[in-house]
């Protein structure tokens, strides 16, 4: 039995949207006020993000990374340029994960993946964004965009390196401005 989350019903305050492309031909949706960052549906008959709503919270990302790690914002959004996000109401399975200490899981559920330095895929788990883990693959992102090499998979682990506590604090300060937001 699937679990279907929260976000079927539609108000104001969602920060989540039907998408149906038999209705809604544009499947690329550009973000608005990001350097070229594109969001698009996995499936056909999906759930995105609504794109101001989304596009705040990258805005707050971008603030929030850049006053932590004291970096200018412009490079923050530079190594965000380009990104294209895919969403989708159903989780992945794949066949092996890290957990946020480093030990690896065989066939985990995973809620988000950095496929690559310019491209994530984001679960949508409720009516709002703060649920997913977006936040939490934009780190990845950077991290991957900071050493060229890899998005850093073992988090807090010791195989890889650039993920520290303060990053997993970043995501949850985020996380909670985000749920005050209602975003």
């Amino acid at each position: 039995m699937m679990v279907i989350p929260s976000c079927t019903s539609y108000s104001k305050k969602h920060s989540v949207e039907k998408y149906d492309c038999t209705k809604d031909q544009e499947i690329e949706k550009i973000i608005p006020a990001t350097p070229g960052i594109i969001m698009h549906p996995e499936r056909c008959d999906d759930y995105i993000f609504n794109k101001q709503k989304l596009s705040k919270a990258i805005h707050i990302f971008v603030e929030e990374y850049s006053n932590t790690f004291e970096t200018s914002e412009l490079l923050v959004w530079e190594m965000l340029r380009g990104l294209r996000i895919e969403v989708s109401i159903i989780p992945k399975i794949v066949p092996s994960a890290y957990d946020k200490n480093g030990k690896k899981l065989k066939n985990p559920y995973v809620s988000g993946l950095a496929l690559s330095k310019s491209q994530i895929w984001v679960e949508i788990k409720t009516s709002q964004i703060w649920t997913s883990s977006l936040i939490h693959e934009l780190i990845h992102v950077i991290i991957w965009k900071l050493n060229d090499v890899h998005g850093d998979p073992d988090h807090e682990g010791k195989q890889f390196s650039g993920w520290t506590k303060k990053h997993s604090k970043l995501i949850k300060r985020i996380n909670d401005r985000l749920f005050r937001l209602d975003i």
